[in-house]
Protein backbone atom coordinates (compact mmCIF):
# COMPACT_ATOMS: atom_id res chain seq x y z
CA UNK A 1 0.00 0.00 0.00
CA UNK A 2 2.81 2.27 0.31
CA UNK A 3 3.71 3.04 -3.08
CA UNK A 4 -0.17 3.94 -4.40
CA UNK A 5 0.01 6.02 -1.32
CA UNK A 6 3.33 7.69 -2.49
CA UNK A 7 2.17 8.28 -5.69
CA UNK A 8 -1.20 9.72 -5.09
CA UNK A 9 1.51 12.56 -2.80
CA UNK A 10 3.25 13.08 -5.80
CA UNK A 11 0.64 13.81 -8.01
CA UNK A 12 -1.10 16.21 -5.50
CA UNK A 13 2.70 18.17 -4.69
CA UNK A 14 2.97 18.37 -9.09
CA UNK A 15 -0.54 19.44 -9.24
CA UNK A 16 -0.76 22.61 -6.27
CA UNK A 17 3.28 23.23 -7.55
CA UNK A 18 2.12 23.54 -11.21
CA UNK A 19 -1.40 25.37 -10.17
CA UNK A 20 -1.44 28.74 -11.04
CA UNK A 21 -2.17 31.30 -7.97
CA UNK A 22 -5.50 33.51 -7.28
CA UNK A 23 -4.70 36.82 -8.03
CA UNK A 24 -7.20 40.11 -7.15
CA UNK A 25 -6.50 41.08 -10.43
CA UNK A 26 -6.11 41.07 -14.02
CA UNK A 27 -2.84 42.90 -14.27
CA UNK A 28 -1.97 40.84 -10.71
CA UNK A 29 -2.56 37.29 -12.70
CA UNK A 30 -0.82 38.66 -15.93
CA UNK A 31 2.49 39.75 -13.96
CA UNK A 32 2.42 37.28 -12.11
CA UNK A 33 2.42 34.84 -15.57
CA UNK A 34 5.38 37.36 -16.43
CA UNK A 35 7.32 36.14 -14.04
CA UNK A 36 6.63 32.28 -13.35
CA UNK A 37 6.20 31.42 -17.17
CA UNK A 38 9.82 30.60 -17.97
CA UNK A 39 9.12 27.99 -14.75
CA UNK A 40 5.83 26.31 -15.07
CA UNK A 41 7.26 24.03 -18.11
CA UNK A 42 10.59 22.97 -16.16
CA UNK A 43 8.30 22.14 -12.50
CA UNK A 44 5.75 19.82 -14.78
CA UNK A 45 8.68 18.19 -16.68
CA UNK A 46 10.30 17.45 -13.13
CA UNK A 47 6.99 15.90 -11.52
CA UNK A 48 6.45 13.89 -15.07
CA UNK A 49 10.08 12.31 -14.90
CA UNK A 50 8.88 11.77 -10.64
CA UNK A 51 6.36 10.29 -11.44
CA UNK A 52 7.35 7.89 -14.35
CA UNK A 53 10.11 6.86 -11.64
CA UNK A 54 7.18 5.90 -9.18
CA UNK A 55 5.33 4.20 -11.77
CA UNK A 56 8.53 2.16 -12.84
CA UNK A 57 9.39 1.15 -9.23
CA UNK A 58 5.48 0.44 -9.21
CA UNK A 59 5.59 -2.38 -11.73
CA UNK A 60 8.58 -3.64 -10.29
CA UNK A 61 6.70 -4.13 -6.60
CA UNK A 62 3.70 -5.51 -8.50
CA UNK A 63 5.89 -7.79 -10.64
CA UNK A 64 7.94 -9.39 -7.36
CA UNK A 65 4.19 -9.36 -5.35
CA UNK A 66 2.95 -11.35 -8.72
CA UNK A 67 5.83 -13.74 -8.43
CA UNK A 68 5.73 -14.05 -4.32
CA UNK A 69 1.28 -14.84 -4.49
CA UNK A 70 2.66 -17.62 -7.24
CA UNK A 71 5.15 -19.10 -4.90
CA UNK A 72 2.45 -19.04 -1.69
CA UNK A 73 -0.31 -20.38 -3.41
CA UNK A 74 2.23 -23.50 -4.59
CA UNK A 75 3.18 -23.77 -0.99
CA UNK A 76 -0.70 -24.05 -0.24
CA UNK A 77 -1.27 -26.73 -3.08
CA UNK A 78 1.66 -28.74 -1.65
CA UNK A 79 0.04 -28.75 2.29
CA UNK A 80 -3.18 -30.35 0.94
CA UNK A 81 -1.90 -33.59 1.25
CA UNK A 82 -4.04 -36.62 2.59
CA UNK A 83 -5.20 -40.36 1.59
CA UNK A 84 -7.20 -43.30 2.67
CA UNK A 85 -7.86 -46.52 1.37
CA UNK A 86 -8.70 -50.39 1.80
CA UNK A 87 -7.15 -53.27 1.06
CA UNK A 88 -9.76 -54.79 -1.09
CA UNK A 89 -11.29 -52.56 -4.53
CA UNK A 90 -14.24 -54.97 -4.14
CA UNK A 91 -15.54 -58.46 -2.91
CA UNK A 92 -14.22 -60.46 0.11
CA UNK A 93 -11.21 -62.82 0.44
CA UNK A 94 -7.70 -63.31 2.47
CA UNK A 95 -4.31 -61.82 1.76
CA UNK A 96 -1.68 -64.16 2.19
CA UNK A 97 0.06 -66.01 4.39
CA UNK A 98 3.08 -65.38 1.96
CA UNK A 99 6.79 -67.26 3.34
CA UNK A 100 8.47 -63.78 2.61
CA UNK A 101 7.42 -60.51 3.93
CA UNK A 102 5.18 -58.87 0.94
CA UNK A 103 3.99 -55.14 0.09
CA UNK A 104 0.59 -54.42 0.64
CA UNK A 105 -1.50 -52.69 -2.26
CA UNK A 106 -4.48 -50.69 -0.93
CA UNK A 107 -6.71 -50.41 -4.02
CA UNK A 108 -10.13 -49.18 -2.28
CA UNK A 109 -9.12 -45.32 -2.10
CA UNK A 110 -11.51 -43.17 -0.68
CA UNK A 111 -9.43 -40.43 -0.16
CA UNK A 112 -6.31 -39.22 -2.33
CA UNK A 113 -5.62 -35.00 -2.13
CA UNK A 114 -2.71 -34.41 -3.96
CA UNK A 115 -1.76 -38.06 -5.48
CA UNK A 116 0.70 -39.00 -3.36
CA UNK A 117 -0.60 -42.42 -2.86
CA UNK A 118 -0.10 -45.12 -5.61
CA UNK A 119 -3.15 -47.38 -5.41
CA UNK A 120 -1.21 -49.72 -8.25
CA UNK A 121 1.93 -50.02 -5.77
CA UNK A 122 1.10 -49.36 -2.18
CA UNK A 123 3.82 -46.90 -1.91
CA UNK A 124 2.87 -43.35 -0.49
CA UNK A 125 5.89 -41.22 -1.79
CA UNK A 126 6.24 -37.72 0.29
CA UNK A 127 6.26 -34.54 -2.19
CA UNK A 128 7.21 -32.16 0.28
CA UNK A 129 9.08 -32.08 3.41
CA UNK A 130 7.12 -32.36 6.25
CA UNK A 131 5.37 -33.95 9.01
CA UNK A 132 3.13 -36.95 8.61
CA UNK A 133 0.75 -38.83 10.36
CA UNK A 134 -0.17 -42.68 9.29
CA UNK A 135 -2.68 -44.91 10.77
CA UNK A 136 -2.82 -48.61 9.51
CA UNK A 137 -6.07 -51.22 11.07
CA UNK A 138 -5.37 -54.68 10.41
CA UNK A 139 -7.71 -57.34 10.23
CA UNK A 140 -7.83 -61.52 9.73
CA UNK A 141 -9.55 -64.62 10.75
CA UNK A 142 -8.67 -66.69 13.73
CA UNK A 143 -5.56 -69.40 12.81
CA UNK A 144 -3.31 -71.44 15.18
CA UNK A 145 -0.89 -70.74 13.12
CA UNK A 146 -0.91 -68.08 10.92
CA UNK A 147 -1.13 -64.35 13.02
CA UNK A 148 -2.77 -61.26 11.55
CA UNK A 149 0.70 -58.95 11.47
CA UNK A 150 1.78 -56.02 9.40
CA UNK A 151 4.71 -53.21 9.44
CA UNK A 152 4.56 -49.63 8.13
CA UNK A 153 8.11 -49.19 6.09
CA UNK A 154 9.93 -45.98 5.28
CA UNK A 155 12.62 -46.33 2.73
CA UNK A 156 12.66 -49.85 3.44
CA UNK A 157 13.34 -49.92 7.57
CA UNK A 158 10.66 -51.04 9.35
CA UNK A 159 9.09 -48.38 11.81
CA UNK A 160 5.92 -49.37 13.53
CA UNK A 161 4.28 -52.91 13.49
CA UNK A 162 0.90 -54.79 14.45
CA UNK A 163 0.39 -58.24 15.55
CA UNK A 164 -2.42 -60.05 17.11
CA UNK A 165 -2.65 -63.91 17.15
CA UNK A 166 -5.90 -66.18 18.24
CA UNK A 167 -6.91 -69.39 17.30
CA UNK A 168 -10.53 -68.77 16.33
CA UNK A 169 -12.83 -66.03 15.43
CA UNK A 170 -11.93 -62.20 14.39
CA UNK A 171 -9.04 -60.56 14.77
CA UNK A 172 -8.08 -57.04 14.69
CA UNK A 173 -4.97 -54.79 15.30
CA UNK A 174 -4.17 -50.93 14.77
CA UNK A 175 -1.03 -48.50 15.13
CA UNK A 176 0.05 -45.12 14.16
CA UNK A 177 2.94 -43.07 13.94
CA UNK A 178 4.01 -39.77 13.13
CA UNK A 179 7.19 -39.30 11.16
CA UNK A 180 9.36 -36.16 9.65
CA UNK A 181 9.23 -36.89 5.90
CA UNK A 182 12.17 -35.04 3.35
CA UNK A 183 11.39 -35.16 -0.43
CA UNK A 184 11.39 -38.39 -2.16
CA UNK A 185 10.65 -40.53 1.04
CA UNK A 186 8.41 -43.79 0.56
CA UNK A 187 6.05 -44.99 3.17
CA UNK A 188 4.04 -48.48 2.62
CA UNK A 189 2.74 -51.10 4.81
CA UNK A 190 4.45 -54.62 4.67
CA UNK A 191 2.55 -58.20 5.10
CA UNK A 192 4.75 -60.14 7.44
CA UNK A 193 5.86 -63.68 6.56
CA UNK A 194 3.53 -66.56 7.12
CA UNK A 195 0.71 -63.71 7.86
CA UNK A 196 -2.68 -62.98 6.46
CA UNK A 197 -5.17 -60.34 6.44
CA UNK A 198 -8.87 -60.27 5.46
CA UNK A 199 -10.61 -57.53 3.84
CA UNK A 200 -14.62 -57.38 2.54
CA UNK A 201 -16.91 -54.38 1.09
CA UNK A 202 -16.78 -53.37 4.88
CA UNK A 203 -13.10 -52.68 4.69
CA UNK A 204 -11.88 -53.64 7.82
CA UNK A 205 -8.24 -53.84 6.69
CA UNK A 206 -6.56 -49.83 5.85
CA UNK A 207 -4.31 -47.54 5.43
CA UNK A 208 -4.47 -43.71 6.07
CA UNK A 209 -2.01 -40.52 6.28
CA UNK A 210 -2.19 -37.37 5.74
CA UNK A 211 0.28 -33.96 6.29
CA UNK A 212 0.43 -32.18 9.49
CA UNK A 213 2.85 -29.30 8.43
CA UNK A 214 5.60 -28.39 6.65
CA UNK A 215 8.99 -27.84 7.40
Amino acid sequence: MLLPLLLLLLLLVCSVSAAQPQAASENDILSHLRQTGGQVEPDQQTCTQDINAVLREMSAWLAGLKVEVQHLQRDNEAKRLAFSAALLESGAGNHGPFNTHTTMVFRHVTTNIGNAYSPSTGLFTAPVRGVYHFEFHIYGHGSSTNPTAAMLVKNGVQIFATYEKQSEGGQKTSNGVTLLLNIGDVVFMRLLANSWVHDNQEHHTTFSGHLLFTM
